[in-house]
């Protein structure tokens, strides 16, 4: 059965002849989407894994969709032929801007006028890709209440090739989608913690969204795709699956899940552990409840940690209102504080670091 873990509180006719040689482009993702080597501390935000590469097969067929009769450029990936027009894909990619204006060799294969490029990509990441430039509302196409299987199927080939491509406009509408599940900031998560749609996500999910995240460098959702790692049953982590994380990076999350723990009891929710009374509170008996302690204890019986969870079982504490807004006050500030720690408990560097590195 599935692990899964609560976030919440809560996408023809053959060409005549086969070319023998054709220009290619590199597979390789530039180097400016390559994240500086850092510290050992922040060993697990170094260059990412390399796009897998495939290799052009022979007599491709021509892409029902994807082959306009004016088109100026053959695009050879994988089994399929695409016929695209040289002017738009060079208007979203600087990469194939350089790659349009380089002279091209005599000899090149050609087809009805067209060169042909090889292109060492995966064919359904391509069309995926095709869909995004050739329609500007396919983003829309996506349902806004989409799981995260379905936003993951949706952005994963765009989001690689955009990332290859240096297409930045696609890149960050990926993103985007990518962090509407995977927060980056408090309020995002305290919006979507509250939200009436209540979403549970499956253990591989999490983890294959990793594994997309640090293959494209998006690396500000790795905080809290990290959290809910540490959060999944021990039993879960210590398996392994097709796309599981490295046992390296589940070490860094068992070690981030003890370092939550504490979070939990010194900075979240200090205020059950240690009750410190209101400075305006006129009510005696304040000093002397014991419901603080009470729900600690509930709390501290949990499975996992939560510190980012929002305690709402305020009328169990017995105390007066002035106390109660103290302690929601402390509460808040504390839950604040974790988010800005978040990164650091998976030896992961601040926010904003993350933020510029992905950017760079």
């Amino acid at each position: 059965m599935q692990n899964s873990v609560d976030h919440s509180s809560s996408d023809a006719d053959s060409p005549a002849g086969s070319p023998s040689r054709k220009p290619t482009a590199s597979s390789s993702k530039s180097s400016s989407r390559q994240p500086q080597a850092s510290s050992s501390k922040h060993e697990a935000v170094k260059a990412p894994s390399e796009v897998v590469s495939t290799t052009p097969q022979a007599n491709p067929s021509r892409h029902e969709r994807f082959w306009f009769h004016d088109g100026s450029v053959i695009l050879h990936v994988e089994s399929k032929l695409f016929r695209v027009h040289q002017t738009i894909l060079a208007n979203y990619s600087e990469v194939f801007a350089g790659l349009f204006e380089m002279p091209q060799p005599n000899g090149d294969s050609m087809l009805e006028g067209c060169h042909i490029v090889e292109l060492h990509d995966s064919e359904k990441d391509f069309e995926d890709l095709l869909h995004a430039v050739y329609n500007p509302s396919y983003f829309d196409t996506l349902s806004p209440t989409a799981d995260i299987d379905a936003v993951l199927a949706f952005i994963a080939g765009i989001l690689r090739l955009s990332t290859k491509y240096l297409m930045r406009n696609l890149r960050n509408r990926c993103i985007s989608l990518f962090t509407s599940k995977f927060p980056s900031t408090f309020d995002d998560y305290a919006a979507k913690s509250t939200s009436a749609a209540h979403e549970r996500y499956r253990s591989d999910s999490v983890m294959r969204a990793i594994q997309l995240a640090r293959e494209t460098t998006v690396l500000e959702v790795l905080p809290y795709a990290y959290y809910c790692v540490a959060r999944m049953s021990m039993k879960r982590i210590m398996k392994e699956r097709e796309d599981d994380l490295s046992w390296k990076e589940k070490c860094l999350c068992l070690v981030g899940r003890e370092r939550l723990r504490w979070a939990e009891m010194s900075v979240s929710h200090s205020f059950l552990l240690v009750f410190q009374r209101s400075t305006s509170c006129v009510t005696f008996t304040c000093a002397h409840t014991r419901g603080p302690h009470a729900e600690w204890h509930v709390l501290e019986a949990a499975k996992s940690p939560n510190p980012l969870r929002a305690f709402t079982r305020w009328s169990n504490l017995n105390i007066c209102k002035e106390c109660e807004v103290h302690c929601q006050r402390v509460h808040l500030q504390g839950r604040k504080e974790v988010w800005t720690r978040l990164p650091g408990f998976f030896d992961l560097p601040p926010w904003e670091v993350l933020k510029q590195a992905q950017n760079e």
